[in-house]
């Protein structure tokens, strides 16, 4: 077993810091592979689908165009991998109510009006 070089207590391998004085340690640790070296895809940093980010900004911004985009962003996820996802379902949900509240207005100002 490895010792701490602060408090000599001994360590485990499993640990990056000695548990009584809080030193960071020198032990590597077992079965660890570096995050740059793995080439394991679940590792990989996953990026954010643009168009999810600007379907759920229309959603915000009660546009009605932001169930469209919100179903092609779903679309490329499913494709791609992206994540986003969320983001994405919110946007259609809020795209779907904005374009039932603007067919409301609609006909209430054609009712009203006519």
């Amino acid at each position: 077993m490895a010792t701490c070089a602060n408090c000599d207590r001994e360590l485990q391998p499993a640990w990056k810091y000695c548990i009584n004085c809080g030193t960071r340690t020198a032990v590597p640790l077992a079965g660890v592979v570096p995050s740059a070296l793995s080439a394991d895809p679940e590792n990989e940093v996953r990026r954010v689908n643009v168009l999810a980010v600007l379907a759920l900004i229309l959603g915000c911004l009660l546009s009605p165009l932001a169930a469209l985009f919100g179903h092609i962003a779903v679309s490329q996820i499913k494709i791609t991998g992206e994540r986003g996802l969320i983001p994405a379902w919110i946007a259609v949900v809020l795209g779907y109510i904005w374009l039932v509240v603007l067919a409301v207005l609609v006909i209430t100002f054609v009712t009203t009006n006519a």
